[in-house]
């Protein structure tokens, strides 16, 4: 016998092939009137069905059969070992058939085992059974289980189950009972080794979305710290949560931000950047536009100052936007620090980027195209260097790099021990290897090994990644014109980033446009009581962050006339 879907989607088609028969029919006969009569009743067949498809117990319905619901269970992951479905009876003396079923690793067992299974069989029955009693008793006074849902239809039970929930069927009930007894498997809350600090918090993130939010919860201990739930994945039915402070980040861009998760559409979903990269408008841009972060303090702080972040279950890296230039060169130890320290550390970032990007560059322009530019002796000291090496300035560049990059690479899939061993031993040997061999020269193996620092000292993986590409255009800028290519493709990229916006905010900000306002914490670090207003790039709604604040009065634990303090 057909099941209802089957009747349902048959009826659908059998109207429409006799609709398209009709018109084929009656296209030159101008029966307008006939035309919107077969439309009404192609209207009344749709809804029809489409009741039944959403109605009938042939699948979408649990219906108190529990024979039924067992063979839905089962035949839902194959007869997998990990779903375990029980049955037992309700009450010492009702005897009242009913039924269990959770994923076993994912479910708390001492809360199914006390809290459910334990309180149903041993509740004290007197009066006579009826469904509903059974059911409001269990509900109402039974289970102990703190967090529980009921409802009727299987998508929404078979999410549940798989997520870790227990599902209670009682004989006779339409509706089933959903008890939260989630308990994942997961590491401890780990020290953040990603984004290292030498002073302030240690605490990063683990996979799992509850507790990430558990841990924002203790930083924040405000209601206005708001999560919006979402699923993103088709198949996988993974968690988005995405986290923000009420009243302080602006409306427009918490919508726009739940827009662009909302769209996206994949099966699977397994990782914080399967949903980062559909949040850009440009999907091929250079310069990333958002930040990936496994900092607990370091997100906290972002929230306080009006951003959102995203957080994807299963993934201990949480996104935050919208970011700007600046942005991905500040850390939290920036602000655990004096400002004096913080400043002077920002700074260094900014001329490490300066060095990587172009030191390399003006060794070429000014070694094979600019020689009238470089000074005699530096001139001399580079031409006695390069006695004997074959090749020009530029290869000497590509050798270099292409041998970094090689130790960087494989410094990254060793283990941590063996990482710094291939870093010391390999710079070490493969230099002086290849000064020996006349391949490149001393001078290039300086520049060589300041444009590698200068480039990984990004604090951010995300941003490291732009400077890279774009030292090869400078480079070739460099061989191609000299010293006019290096300023043509800086006067590029300078144009390319001004033209840039994350989420609506100028990708330059606070110096393009230009606001000074925003200047206390860019790269520079002013002291803490001094920045009393939030950046104004991400929009917040509210701009102030702390109370106008003078310095203490001088205090004198010795008096000048040397009288003694009692």
């Amino acid at each position: 016998m057909p099941s209802p879907q089957l009747g349902a989607a048959a009826r659908i088609a059998h109207t429409l092939v006799n609709l398209h028969r009709w018109l084929a029919q009656r296209r030159s006969k101008g029966q307008v009137s006939d035309l919107l009569n077969a439309l009404e009743a192609l209207d009344a067949s749709v809804t029809v069905a489409l009741h039944e498809l959403n109605s009938s117990d042939g699948g979408m319905r649990f219906d108190g059969d529990l024979n039924a619901a067992r063979t839905h269970l089962q035949a839902m992951v194959d007869k997998s070992p990990d779903l375990i479905v029980r049955s037992f009876t309700v009450g010492n003396a009702w005897r009242w058939p009913a039924l269990i079923a959770f994923v076993d690793g994912l479910a708390a067992n001492q809360m199914i085992d006390q809290d459910t299974v334990q309180r149903l069989m041993d509740a004290p029955s007197q009066d006579t059974p009826t469904p509903g009693m059974v059911f409001d008793a269990a509900r109402t006074q039974l289970i102990t289980v703190g967090h529980l849902t009921t409802t009727t239809a299987w998508p929404a039970i078979e999410t549940k189950v798989l997520s870790g929930n227990t599902a209670v069927f009682l004989a006779g009930n339409a509706s089933v009972i959903l008890l939260d007894t989630v308990k994942y498997p997961a590491r401890a809350i780990p020290t953040a080794n990603i984004e290292p600090a030498v002073r302030g918090p240690q605490e990063a993130f683990n996979e799992v979305g509850l507790t990430r939010m558990d841990q924002l919860r203790r930083w924040i201990r405000s209601p206005s710290l708001h999560f919006d739930a979402h699923t993103v994945g088709v198949i996988s039915q993974t968690p988005v949560m995405v986290a923000y402070l009420d009243g302080v980040a602006n409306n427009a861009l918490l919508a726009q931000v739940t827009d662009r998760v909302e769209r996206v559409k994949r099966d699977v979903v397994t990782r914080a950047n399967d949903v980062a990269e559909y949040l850009p408008e440009q999907r091929f841009g250079l310069f990333p536009q958002y930040r990936l972060s496994d900092r607990v303090d370091w997100v906290a702080q972002e929230l306080g100052q009006g951003k959102i972040a995203i957080l994807v279950d299963n993934d201990p890296f949480a996104i935050l936007l919208p970011m700007t230039l600046v942005d991905f060169y500040k850390t939290s130890q920036d602000y655990s620090v004096s400002w004096w320290d913080g400043t002077l550390v920002r700074l260094i970032r900014l001329v490490a980027l300066l060095i990587g990007l172009y030191l390399m560059p003006l060794y070429v322009a000014l070694t094979a195209v600019n020689l009238n530019l470089m000074p005699t002796m530096l001139l001399l000291t580079i031409d006695g260097s390069r006695l004997g090496v074959p090749f020009a300035p530029v290869v000497e560049v590509i050798i270099m790099y292409i041998i970094i990059e090689l130790l960087h690479e494989a410094a990254n899939r060793l283990p941590k021990e063996l990482a710094v061993t291939l870093g010391t031993v390999g710079a070490v040997v493969v230099g002086t290897a290849i000064v020996k061999a006349d391949i490149v020269d001393d001078v290039m193996i300086i520049c060589a090994t300041l444009t590698a620092l200068g480039l990984f000292t990004t604090p951010s993986f995300e941003m490291s990644t732009p400077w890279r590409w774009l030292f090869w255009l400078m480079l070739f800028g460099a061989y191609a014109l000299g010293i006019f290519g290096i300023l043509l493709v800086t006067v590029g990229i300078v144009a390319y980033l001004a033209s840039l916006e994350s989420f609506g905010v100028p990708y330059l900000s606070p110096f393009g446009p230009f606001r000074t306002e925003s200047w206390a914490d860019s790269w520079i670090r002013a002291p803490i009581p001094n920045l009393r207003r939030r950046s104004i790039s991400a929009r917040p709604v509210v701009r102030k962050a702390a109370a106008a604040n003078t310095p203490p009065e001088r205090f004198h634990l010795h008096p000048p006339n040397g009288s003694s303090r009692s």
